[in-house]
């Protein structure tokens, strides 16, 4: 079941790569209407297909182990980049994915160690519920606020990292127990299914405003480090999964997920898009100057 789960998940890995460049090659660039909106919504395809694979994937296997696979997907997508993007591999694109991949795997090979079934109750149910609907609301709000390129990944791998969580609980009841009835419990979990639905909107919305303000490779950073970590919180916290966590290991998996969020960031400095961006705009800057200063002179000529 877990050799499955890790086929899917790299599957869903590479259909997340596609579909992100569709979608932010849709949403970024000032392409004719009609190809716009078939980019756009072949990525929209894409990414309900990585769902539904995540999905039964998160069903056979364990959140820390199928989560962090999407790391891949950085792979696919610097590969895809280049083949149909242009995208320039420089040292410094392949250094920061380099580290943001050693951060999330050596995260996966500290907390797979200590990963166990998840134990569910009403409780703990409960308190994920009142969780997503909160990150929903937030979510929202943030995404018509002026934050930049890089809270709004980080926001949105936090709501899909809960998502995450939320979605193994619920498919791991339905391959232990199958669907609930409407008994108590039953509707709870039909309840936290609503939420979690309603979040993946939510964080969908909220990751088109962070296509429309930097790269894709570096959305894809933020949200297969992020996710997995706040997957992995959420399932020790709520579920019981990494009970027996030793203070090693617990070490371990924070200077692990600061590796990978270094990574990021280095990611969202190095890339070439940025660095393009930068350095048209110091070219924007310079010219402006002299402009300025060439009236200047002018109107001193003139006095």
């Amino acid at each position: 079941m877990i050799i499955t789960a890790v086929i899917l998940a790299t599957a869903a890995a590479f259909c997340l790569a596609l579909g992100t460049h569709f979608q932010q090659h849709a949403v970024a660039t000032m392409a004719p209407g009609l190809r716009r909106r078939a980019a756009w919504a072949t990525g929209l395809g894409l990414m309900g297909l990585v769902t539904v694979l995540n999905v039964i994937a998160l069903g056979l296997g364990p959140v820390a182990i199928v989560q962090p696979i999407g790391a891949v997907s950085l792979v696919f997508a610097v590969l895809i980049g280049r083949r149909y993007f242009g995208l320039r591999l420089g040292a410094p694109l392949l250094i920061s994915i380099a580290v943001t991949l050693f951060g999330i795997f050596s995260f996966v090979a500290t907390s797979a160690r200590f990963a166990h079934d998840i134990s569910v109750n009403a409780q703990s149910v409960t308190w994920l519920l009142a969780v997503l609907i909160a990150l929903t609301v937030f979510a929202g709000l943030f995404s018509f606020s002026s934050a930049g390129h890089i809270p709004r990944v980080v926001m949105t791998g936090i709501v899909f990292g809960t998502v995450a969580a939320a979605t193994h609980v619920l498919a791991r009841s339905v391959v232990m127990s199958g669907l609930p009835g409407l008994d108590t419990f039953g509707l709870r979990w039909w309840a936290l299914l609503g939420a979690v639905g309603l979040a993946s909107a939510a964080g969908f919305w909220l990751v088109q405003t962070a296509y429309a303000c930097g790269p894709a490779e570096t959305v894809l950073a933020g949200l297969t480090v992020i996710d997995p970590i706040v997957a992995v919180i959420i399932g020790a916290a709520f579920f019981g999964e990494y009970t027996g966590l030793t203070p090693p290991a617990t070490l371990g998996l924070l200077v692990s997920a600061a590796i990978g969020i270094g990574g990021v960031w280095m990611l969202s400095r190095f890339h070439p898009k940025v660095l393009e961006s930068r350095s048209t705009a110091r070219t924007d800057t310079a010219v402006g100057t002299a402009q300025t200063s060439s009236h200047t002179a002018q109107e001193g000529i003139t006095l």
